[in-house]
């Protein structure tokens, strides 16, 4: 089957504001801009608040960070500020940092106000200390952060905010700087042209990209390779989360409180490992004790050697049939453990704990297999304090836009930063919707018909063996260890995948050509991953270089790739950091 783009008469819909996802950042983003006046279009690849990263749990509780000083009388903004520069090592936008931290409290008293519920104990909200924070500020929201879609989703309907599920958003329609709606397919494969005055992108990020992952199928990076091919600026790329997870037997993120209690880590064989891998002055149980304070690998401490152990002896053969390793509690002293109750862990332990006893796992005996999983790129589409983009009339906000993130990130901010600036994406493109000049775009359908018909879909090869090629490309050369020869070798393979892509693959229905455009997007993202790593030649928090494993003072530069600046497939430049990137 080869899908041929109707370029005589596609489907047309028109709209003030559209919006790209429907996440957390995207139904709050709709919720903004509605509220500001505008028509509003919620174009969804799934079900309209039914999918998407927000909604897929992979966590027994969802963290929301908040400097009210509920646990810790002594935090303040400005100490929350203070972290979150800390973590980003210079590579965040201190503008949006500080926004982030100054509309935190006012985007928990927005869900509040419309359902969602953060844990409390004896009338306080309970908080824990999360990843790379110095005070316990991350509120608690049970069932991760599905509450939120639900509360802003039942918000959306009762306002009747239009919404188009099961939609394939392909590329953006550009035309000398300026957004002027998306291209999309249906899952019947009709072709549709979405005119909007503005366009908001929400559709999180692109950990389909690896083989062990904490994301759903559908997250498959089409915003980072949509806005990228339109011309818009991606930074930071190269800075991606990853960390421990269990991949057996059942996927979740382990989380940086549960290594208080000194879990012991061993092979498919039951022989540990770690001290192969680490520096001989260093002992197992110093590196464990490090990992306390973040779940995300970082290459700014020690415990960056229990990621590149598992990853190393996985890759060396020494992991399970299920691609992990074991860990296990057996040996551990919960009561001198949990005997603090000011710890993390033991605000968490008990709520932990049944949580994995509904998954038949009890953490007091049983085994558990773990491994490194792609989780959340802290770079993507450079915005502004509006989440403005340099392409006028797009918007990003969410995971699929870079700024308030640098070389680390503080756990719970995500979720944060989703509600922030999904908020003010909406209302900054209600308010450039107010002066739109509409305009004839000739050419512009040839050009999404070109982009379609590359994928000709009368070969051989089988998508899905394609991207589990790609995937375990991505797992050996670019989650956690990274290498020149690495680099360059995952390099040329999505080169050769890309090829068999277009030229050698069987494409039989529109739910094929869906996948096989979502294939792109992966290569794309991959392709700008590995060379923003590859430029990058130093170590700093989430990347980390084998072959360059210090940081280098030569590297306080963001890297941004830009599509439009130089010939070639990616182009980069560096920045100074104190231009405001």
């Amino acid at each position: 089957m080869t899908h041929t783009w109707n370029d005589s008469n596609p489907i047309i819909v028109e709209t003030d504001v559209l919006v790209v996802g429907s996440g957390g950042a995207a139904l709050r983003a709709a919720l903004a801009a509605n509220s500001c006046g505008a028509d509003v279009l919620v174009a969804v690849k799934g079900n309209f608040a039914r999918s998407g990263a927000t909604f897929y749990s992979v966590a027994e509780v969802g963290a929301f960070n908040v400097p009210d000083g509920a646990a810790d009388v002594s935090d303040s903004p400005d100490q929350f500020l203070q972290d979150i520069l800390d973590a980003a090592q210079g590579m965040a936008d201190p503008r949006l940092s500080r926004i982030l931290v100054s509309e935190a409290a006012e985007a928990m008293e927005f869900l509040e106000k419309y359902g969602v519920v953060f844990d409390k104990k004896e009338d306080r909200y309970l908080a824990f200390q999360a990843c790379f924070s110095s005070k316990p500020r991350a509120h608690v929201i049970q069932d991760h952060f599905k509450p939120i879609v639900k509360a802003l989703g039942e918000e959306a309907t009762r306002r009747e905010i239009r919404t188009m599920s099961r939609l394939m958003v392909t590329n953006l329609i550009v035309d000398e700087g300026q957004c002027y709606g998306a291209f999309a397919i249906d899952e019947d494969g009709r072709s549709i042209m979405i005119r909007a005055k503005s366009t908001v992108l929400t559709t999180g990020g692109a950990s389909q990209l690896f083989k062990t992952n904490l994301y759903p199928p559908d997250i498959t990076g089409d915003g980072y390779a949509m806005a990228y091919r339109a011309g818009a600026q991606i930074a930071n790329f190269e800075f991606m989360q990853a960390g421990i997870s269990i991949v057996a037997p059942f996927i979740n993120l382990f989380g940086n409180y549960l290594w208080d209690a000194a879990p012991r880590i061993a092979n498919k064989e039951g022989e540990s490992f770690i001290h192969k891998y680490a520096e001989d002055d260093l002992t197992v149980a110093e590196i464990i004790k490090a990992k306390e304070r973040h779940f995300p690998f970082s290459s700014s401490d020690i415990s960056k050697y229990i990621e590149i152990s598992i990853q190393k002896e996985i890759n060396q053969g020494g992991g399970t049939e299920n691609g992990g390793v074991y860990l296990d509690f057996t040996s551990t002293d919960f009561a001198e453990v949990l005997a603090n109750p000011n710890t993390s862990i033991s605000k968490m332990w008990d709520t932990t704990y049944r949580w994995y006893l509904k998954q038949k796992v009890d953490l007091y005996k049983d085994k558990v297999e773990i491994a490194c999983s792609a989780h959340a790129i802290n770079g993507g589409v450079r915005i502004d304090q509006h989440g403005g983009s340099n392409i006028k009339g797009l918007f990003a906000a969410g995971e699929v836009a870079a700024g308030p993130h640098g070389a680390d990130r503080l756990g719970g901010n995500m979720s944060v930063t989703c509600q922030v600036f999904g908020r003010r994406a909406g209302e900054a493109a209600a308010k450039h919707s107010q002066s739109y000049e509409s305009k004839e775009l000739p050419g512009i359908i040839e050009k999404q018909k070109q982009f379609i018909n590359q994928f000709k879909g009368n070969g051989k090869h089988s998508l899905r063996g394609l991207k589990k090629e790609l995937q375990e490309a991505a797992n050996r050369h670019l989650l956690i260890i990274r290498n020149e020869k690495g680099l360059k070798t995952f390099t040329a393979k999505i080169k050769e995948i890309q090829d068999l892509l277009l030229n050698d693959t069987e494409i039989e229905t529109p739910k094929d050509l869906i996948r096989a455009i979502e294939l792109k997007n992966l290569i794309d993202v991959g392709s700008m991953m590995a060379t923003a790593a590859l430029i990058r030649k130093e170590s700093r928090g989430s990347h980390y270089r084998e072959d360059y494993p210090d940081k280098s003072g030569d590297w306080n530069k963001n890297i941004i790739l830009d599509i439009s600046k130089q010939e070639g497939y990616f182009t980069s430049r560096l920045e100074d950091i104190e231009t405001g990137y």
